[in-house]
């Protein structure tokens, strides 16, 4: 190899240097936290096989690392020249999981992929957060034609995951587009009567049985207190099991309801619960402040980001966790409807948390190149 060669090889590695250099630490170091706080939940969550449950879980974090750094060190501007194709991604991936989907408790919402499972509506929040930034970035929401055009934009993959069924990935995307529109600059009175429609459609889907009986029973169970239903039931011995944990908790190896068997999906919709059970308050408000700084920094990257495209992803992506992180807490509280909506990085599946390590690296490219032009 010739001295321009090694100089040109050098230059390239100094480079690659030079931008991770420009991430957001405290972004970094946060998630980095929350990961590692979600692998410890799932394997003392597990009771047949926790080695198994965690090396899923750090499997699904090394399969979002691996496009994660790329995706930082790419400029994400260049995402907008591939919409229309990222977007025919998302509605291919969906439509494929009703033609060849694996079905589970009801629901078909995850594809094969030789011994793995993968759940296409995971990926297709962060894809649909993309596809609506780069429209919003180009076109004036104040407009009703606009407006419409980018409801129906998120209409196709919202009704084919909602079909699945997936009632609470749908809500997800009732959230992004709620507060993408708002930010990209919709009118008043056009949030308003999306509020109304909703409503609407909401009391309309329930009166004409467009949802199921447990979908509704599920909905309406932080309404009932005593837990005399199934899905009552469960909020109940949830509550419980918070309570139970007290101050600091009753200790990782404790017995707890979950491993008794009272605790339902206790690595997954209701890992919180297992969770606070055994560290208690102060390891429940431990986890609560991750979040809170997690998302902080997230909104941070929007009032830093040279344009609006950076602007939308960045807001698109702190909706999704903060809504996923209200919402499933909201739930194991009895203080939100169960819709089985994950907490990220804590609730065992590999889809969600490589999509929230996706996430993160899209949220660190638009941190360095913020930095770099300013």
């Amino acid at each position: 190899m010739d001295l321009s060669s090694r100089s040109k090889g050098a230059g390239r590695e100094t480079s690659t240097l030079g931008r991770l250099r420009l991430v957001d630490p405290i972004l970094l170091v946060t998630s980095l936290a929350l990961t590692a706080f979600g692998i410890l939940a799932v394997y003392i969550a597990g009771t047949d096989d926790r080695e198994g449950y965690a090396l899923n879980q750090i499997l699904g974090f090394v399969v979002g690392l691996l496009g994660a750094v790329p995706l930082a060190l790419m400029d994400y501007r260049r995402l907008k020249a591939y919409l229309p194709l990222i977007y025919g991604i998302t509605i291919v991936m969906l439509l494929a999981v009703t033609v060849v989907g694996a079905s589970a408790k009801g629901a078909q919402r995850w594809i094969d992929i030789g011994p793995v499972q993968v759940q296409p509506s995971e990926f297709a929040k962060l894809l649909v957060v993309v596809v609506l930034a780069g429209y919003f970035a180009e076109h004036r929401l104040g407009e009703n034609t606009t407006f419409l055009k980018a409801l129906g934009i998120l209409s196709l993959p919202g009704l084919l995951v909602f079909a699945q069924p997936d009632l609470g990935t749908a809500l997800v995307f009732a959230a992004i587009f709620f507060v993408m529109a708002f930010v990209g600059g919709a009118k008043l009175y056009q949030i308003g009567a999306l509020v109304v429609s909703a409503v609407v459609v909401a009391a309309l889907s329930i009166k004409l049985g467009v949802l199921e009986d447990y979908q509704i029973a599920r909905l309406t169970a932080f309404l009932d207190p005593t837990g005399i239903t199934d899905e009552g039931y469960q909020v109940f011995q949830s509550k419980l099991a918070i309570g139970s944990g007290g101050v600091t908790g009753k200790g990782l190896d404790a017995t707890t309801l979950a491993n008794l068997g009272f605790l339902p999906e206790d690595h997954t919709d209701f890992i919180f619960s297992n969770l606070a059970e055994r560290t208690g308050f102060v390891g429940g408000l431990l986890l609560l402040g991750l979040f809170f700084v997690l998302v902080w920094r997230m909104l941070h990257v929007a009032t830093i980001s040279r344009d609006r495209f950076g602007v939308l992803i960045a807001v698109g992506i702190a909706t999704i966790f903060l809504f996923h992180v209200f919402v499933n807490i909201g739930m194991t509280m009895g203080l939100m409807p169960v819709t089985g909506i994950p907490l990220p990085f804590i609730s065992y599946g590999r889809s969600n948390l490589a999509v929230s390590v996706l996430s993160l690296g899209l949220l660190q490219s638009i941190v360095m190149r913020s930095k770099k032009d300013s």
